[in-house]
Parts: structure tokens; C-alpha cells; sequence
């Protein structure tokens, strides 16, 4: 459990890093106006979507965090728990699988649709 845990702090590290980068790109393009409106409104509310899912995210980690079997738990009681935790370490996992998956998923769509109005096929 604390692997998955540090594996977990891990992923949520390199995202923050990929959504500063990402930011910085929007931010970029949006100083060159070289997105029309419409891309950046697009953008904006995938990265909304995307923060909105991560403080779901957030929220299951901290609450995974806190998790901690009954002192007075049996060997019985003790691996229940395991598994319980396991469970939701594996939602929680999925649920940022599904968050990253759904951004890039966008900002790729995005960028299409950008490269097919400007005629710029690569």
C-alpha cells in the first residue's frame, strides 16, 4: 500500500509538472494569438474539467491517507481492510488514469481541429 501510494504522489507530481507546461503552452499561444477564441475556450474548459476531476482525485487521496484499521482488528478484520484499501486504491488509480487520459484526449482534439482551420497538416 505504501508503494502504490508513492507511485500515486509520483503520477500526481508529473502531472502538476505537464499542467504547468500545458498552461505555459496555452499561455503562450494565447500571448501570439495564434489560437482563435474558439481554441482557447476549448482549452479553458478542458483544463477546468481537468482541475474540477483532480480535486476529486485529491480528495480520495487524502482520504486514503487517513484510512486506518481498528487497533483492535484481527488477522480477519486486518485483511478485510487490505482489500477494502486495496479497492479503492485501484478506483483512485482509475479515476487519474481517466483525468489524464480525458485531457491529452482534448488538447489533441484541440489541436487537430486547429491544424484543419488553418490548413496546416502535419
Amino acid at each position: 500500500l505504501q508503494r502504490d501510494l508513492e507511485e500515486q504522489k509520483r503520477v500526481n507530481s508529473h502531472l502538476v509538472k505537464e499542467n504547468q507546461r500545458l498552461r505555459g503552452q496555452l499561455n503562450a499561444a494565447t500571448n501570439s494569438h495564434s489560437f482563435r477564441p474558439s481554441c482557447d475556450a476549448e482549452f479553458a474548459r478542458s483544463l477546468k474539467q481537468f482541475y474540477h476531476n483532480m480535486t476529486s482525485v485529491r480528495a480520495q487521496l487524502q482520504s486514503l491517507r487517513r484510512r486506518r484499521p481498528s487497533e483492535s482488528c484481527d488477522l480477519l478484520g486486518l485483511r478485510l481492510f487490505v482489500e477494502e484499501h486495496s479497492g479503492l486504491l485501484k478506483d483512485f488509480s482509475e479515476q487519474l488514469e481517466q483525468s489524464v487520459s480525458a485531457l491529452k484526449h482534448d488538447i489533441a482534439t484541440i489541436v487537430r481541429r486547429k491544424r484543419e482551420r488553418s490548413g496546416t497538416g502535419s
